[in-house]
This record gives structure tokens, C-alpha cells and sequence, in this order.
């Protein structure tokens, strides 16, 4: 049987391009949604545009929403609140017991200054002082984050060549896992 060089080329390039798709699903493919946070000891049932969702205690839920206008009605700790919130990012955190959340921005690529930068921002949580873009909301719809409260930071950040604009990916975190990522990162 003879050898087709063509077929061959063929062959390879399609496993190769298998390969990288695979690599970008696992590990830098970002699913974007929306996350119910549920800090709390007790049940919350929150219904989002007519549909309810039920969140256990100390449990969080990914939903889907369209952006726009919508219409959160929920009761916690025998307050009832109806609202109405404007979704305008494909990421979104819906803090129905308004716990304190932290917004922590990281800055990527090669970029004049950065060290200045980040300690020239800083902010005070339970009397400690972090350096950084640091926010903290307690706010019932949060969306100045990049990656989500169930999302990690990337391993590895691939940035487009010959872009020189600074990149900066924010993510939210509740205060407890921010000060730990806070303590095993920059401590």
C-alpha cells in the first residue's frame, strides 16, 4: 500500500485543529451567565422575570437571562423586595442578601508602572489594608467583574499579538475567598 503524502498533511492538520479546539473548551473557554448567590442559613426563593428559583442555604445557582429590564421579587428576613434591575453585561451576580461582595481586578501583559499602579489603589476590609483595584458592593445586581464569583482566574492569559493595550480581568469574589486568594497571591 502506497503512502499519501497529501492525505497524510490532510489528516494531521484536522487532528491538530481537534486538539486546539479541545485545549480552548477546557481550559480558556469563559462560559458567561449569571449567578443567585445565597450566603445565608436559610432557603431563598427568588422569582426572576415570573420564574422562580429556589437557592439552598450556603449554595449558589446559575440562571440565564436576556439583557434588559428585569424584574427581581424575592423575601428575605421578612422584607419583601421588588425591584426591577438593567442587565446590560453577559455577566452578572444577583446578591439577594445583600452580603458585602469584593470586585478584585488583576492586571495582565507587560505595562509601564503596573507595581505603582497597584499600590497606588487600595482598600480596608475588617481593619486590613489590601492593595489593589479593589470594590466592594453589597448592592442586590452586581456586574463590574470579568469572571464570576464560580469562575476562576485563568492559568495562563493568552493576549493577541501586537496588541499593546493593558488588559485587566476583574473578578468577584465573597469576602472570605478574597481575602484567601488575597493572602495566597500577594502575601
Amino acid at each position: 500500500m502506497k503512502k499519501n503524502p497529501s492525505l497524510i498533511g490532510l489528516l494531521s492538520v484536522c487532528g491538530l485543529a481537534v486538539l486546539v479546539f479541545l485545549f480552548y473548551n477546557v481550559f480558556l473557554n469563559k462560559k458567561d451567565g449569571y449567578v443567585i448567590g445565597n450566603p445565608s442559613n436559610q432557603t431563598i426563593t427568588i422569582n426572576i422575570n415570573n420564574k422562580d428559583y429556589t437557592v439552598a442555604p450556603q449554595q449558589q445557582a446559575r440562571i440565564e437571562l436576556p439583557k434588559g429590564k428585569t424584574k427581581i421579587v424575592y423575601t428575605f428576613n421578612n422584607k419583601k423586595t421588588d425591584t426591577i434591575v438593567e442587565i446590560t453585561r453577559g455577566n452578572g451576580f444577583i446578591n439577594p442578601t445583600k452580603q458585602e461582595y469584593i470586585t478584585f481586578t488583576r492586571p495582565y501583559g507587560i505595562r509601564k508602572n503596573k507595581d505603582s499602579i497597584f499600590l497606588s489603589h487600595h482598600l480596608t476590609i475588617d481593619n486590613k489594608v489590601y492593595q489593589g483595584i479593589i470594590e466592594k458592593s453589597s448592592q442586590l445586581y452586581i456586574e463590574n467583574f470579568y469572571y464570576n464569583i464560580d469562575q476562576d482566574y485563568p492559568k495562563m492569559f493568552i493576549k493577541s499579538t501586537g496588541s499593546e493595550k493593558a488588559t485587566d480581568l476583574s473578578k468577584i469574589f465573597n469576602k472570605e475567598d478574597f481575602k484567601q486568594f488575597y493572602f495566597e497571591n500577594y502575601e
